[in-house]
């Protein structure tokens, strides 16, 4: 079942404007696409969030959109979602219409599962690439790429080509990029053992080593 939300159109640009309509609990957004002009909008920041947070990053939405006494209904997928850095309130939304007969790029985020006994043994588990590029139907986007790491052994990678995807999704990503890697742990250098001096021969005032 496919996400809802309500777009309204936005007509005053101002700073004054997009200020207010955070004061109500709304963001700015634009909507755009092959068969649409680039629109300004803004949606229920609440209503995104919940919908974000169901369906992950690329969860699909049905855009509803009222204008001019008219709704007009729209396929489209999150594109990009900026934050204030400090507070972390959203900001702004862009959001990309698309059709279903097309296929769309997407990064899609990875999931680990399991525990490496490289990492329990001491080594260090590193996740090299958090989101991995794919090319399907809008309808194909996964919601998180699963990697099972139960047998990573200190020093085993796992690559773009390790991954288990359906056949109709297309990595993007070039197929010998690491993914997950378990490192062994640094050992710490060993000290080398002082060499002990032989005390100096005595010597008498006049300088003549005692005999």
């Amino acid at each position: 079942m496919e996400a809802e939300l309500e777009g309204r159109i936005r007509m005053d640009r101002s700073k004054a404007s997009i200020h207010q309509l955070r004061e109500n609990g709304l963001a700015p957004a634009v909507i755009y696409g092959k068969n649409m002009d680039s629109t300004a909008i803004a949606v229920e920041v609440k209503a995104l969030q919940k919908i974000l947070r169901k369906g992950g990053s690329n969860a699909l939405i049905n855009m509803k959109i009222k204008e001019n006494g008219k709704t007009k209904k729209y396929k489209v997928l999150v594109k990009d979602l900026q934050y204030d850095p400090v507070r972390r309130n959203l900001l702004h939304v862009d959001f990309h219409q698309i059709s279903l007969k097309d296929r769309v790029h997407a990064s899609v985020p990875v999931h680990l599962t399991g525990i490496a006994p490289g990492a329990t043994a001491g080594g260090v588990l590193t996740t090299l690439m958090r989101r991995v590029e794919v090319e399907c139907l809008a309808t194909q986007i996964p919601e998180f790429i699963e990697i099972d790491i139960s047998g990573l052994a200190a020093g085993d990678v796992i690559t773009v080509s390790d991954l288990s995807l359906p056949p109709e999704i297309k990595v993007l990503e070039e197929q010998h990029a690491p993914v997950v890697a378990v490192t062994a742990a640094d050992r710490p250098e060993e000290e080398e053992p002082e060499e002990k001096e032989e005390p100096a021969a005595e010597t008498d005032k006049t300088g003549e080593e005692n005999k």
